[in-house]
C-alpha cells in the first residue's frame, strides 16, 4: 500500500505498469488534462462537467475536501479517486474515476485500496459511495472490496463499506 508521498507500481491485467499514488499539489496541472479529456461529461453520477471553469471548481472542491490519489502512466494522469471524509469524520464519500481507455486493467480496483486503506488509517467506520443501477461493472468492483448495497434506488443506488 502507498506510503503517504510516496509511489507504489502497479501491474494491470495487460502487463502494463502504472504508478499509483497521494495527490501532491504540483500534480494538479496532469489531473486537469485527464479531466478536460475524460468522457463522458456532466450526464449523470457527478461526472465532470462539460464546461471548463465549472469543471475546474469541481476538480478544486475534490482536492479541497478529500484524500485523494492519482494512478499515473509515465507523467499522464489516468485515474483519480477520492475519499471525502463527513464533517464528524467517522465516514466517507468515494469517488472514482478513471480514463476510458484504461478501464477493466485493474486500476479502479487498486485505487479504491488505496483510499479505503487511508480510511482505516483515519480510523473512519464507514466507505460509502453511489452508483448507478445499471453500472454492473463498477458495482462488481466495489462489491469485490466489500460494499454492500443500503438501499433500493432505481436509477442510483448507495453502497456502504463498514471498516
Amino acid at each position: 500500500m502507498a506510503v503517504e508521498g510516496k509511489f507504489t507500481s502497479f501491474t494491470d491485467k495487460q502487463g502494463d505498469r502504472y504508478d499509483l499514488a497521494p495527490f501532491a499539489w504540483e500534480h494538479r496541472k496532469a489531473l486537469t488534462e485527464m479531466y478536460d479529456s475524460f468522457t463522458p461529461k456532466a450526464i449523470t453520477q457527478g461526472l465532470p462537467p462539460a464546461d471548463a471553469r465549472a469543471r475546474g471548481k469541481w476538480i478544486a472542491h475534490l482536492l479541497d475536501a478529500g484524500e485523494n490519489f492519482l494512478a499515473w502512466q509515465g507523467d499522464k494522469v489516468v485515474g483519480h479517486s477520492c475519499l471525502i471524509p463527513e464533517s464528524d469524520g467517522h465516514r466517507g464519500e468515494y469517488v472514482i474515476f478513471v480514463d476510458k481507455q484504461y478501464r477493466n486493467r485493474g486500476l479502479g480496483i487498486a485505487l479504491t485500496r488505496l483510499a479505503v486503506h487511508r480510511a482505516e488509517e483515519l480510523k473512519m467506520e464507514a466507505v460509502w459511495l453511489t452508483v448507478e443501477a445499471l453500472n454492473f461493472k463498477a458495482i462488481k468492483l466495489y462489491k469485490r472490496i466489500g460494499f454492500v448495497f443500503c438501499d433500493t434506488g432505481e436509477r442510483e443506488r448507495t453502497m456502504i463499506l463498514r471498516l
